[in-house]
């Protein structure tokens, strides 16, 4: 059976313009110095609590008490964010193919699905995993979370494959002995998509990556103990 797994921000969904906007208010709110633009880019993506110390450099002791003031700016503005052109007739293709569709987002649940529903693209996945209320799972815990719920609506999800823009997606697959596309229209530096099975730089470019890998028996070499 032919499944994919879909990271969320900056793959599906270009949700940096309200992920930073908000993680800057939440900054000058408190006094901390705001990164470069290009250093603070790398908050869409990771796990929020690690964004917020590795990235926006708040010390680990305050980290939850910032999590708390950035989601209450963030979630005003959140379902502004823009599906990527190209994303929902890249997934209407996937599912012709007969393919089943999962969402694996570090982003928390809830809030991903807020977002997937606002902006109509619910529709397209039997299952949408992310992170739990206390948001301290990696990118390996979430995919878990999605394959457990697959398996348990009778979908064979052993030979899925990862698709997303950051090296988290690849790590987090690698981790389950799954294949990943990295995609390039995100937020990763192309850099953290070495790993990656294939890369793909527009959505359309996504869908033939899948077909093809799903097409091969190649796996990574510890699969076999993951699947």
């Amino acid at each position: 059976m032919r499944v994919a797994l879909f990271d969320f921000d900056g793959t599906l969904v270009n949700s940096g313009p309200t992920v930073i906007g908000a993680a800057r208010a939440t900054l000058e709110a408190r006094g901390y110095p705001v990164p470069d633009a290009v250093a603070i880019r790398g908050f869409v993506g990771p796990p929020l609590l690690n964004g917020i110390t590795q990235v926006l450099g708040v010390p680990a002791e305050e980290a939850a008490s910032f999590r708390d003031a950035y989601r209450e700016i963030y979630t005003q503005t959140m379902t502004q964010a823009e599906v990527y052109p190209g994303v929902e007739d890249a997934l209407r293709s996937l599912l012709d193919d007969g393919w089943t569709l999962a969402v694996a987002t570090s982003k928390r649940e809830d809030l991903a699905r807020r977002i997937a529903e606002a902006k109509g693209l619910d529709r397209y996945f039997t299952v949408i995993a992310g992170a739990d209320l206390a948001e301290q799972h990696d990118k390996a815990w979430v995919i878990g979370q999605a394959l457990e719920r697959l398996e348990a609506a009778g979908v064979d999800a052993s030979q899925a494959i990862m698709i997303g823009d950051r090296h988290h997606d690849v790590d987090g697959a690698a981790a389950r002995g799954l294949r990943c596309v990295f995609v390039t229209w995100g937020y990763g530096p192309e850099s953290e998509g070495a790993p990656a099975s294939a890369i793909a730089r527009d959505p359309g470019a996504c869908v033939d990556a899948l077909r093809q890998l799903a097409s091969t028996d190649a796996l990574p070499q510890d699969a076999e103990q993951h699947s």
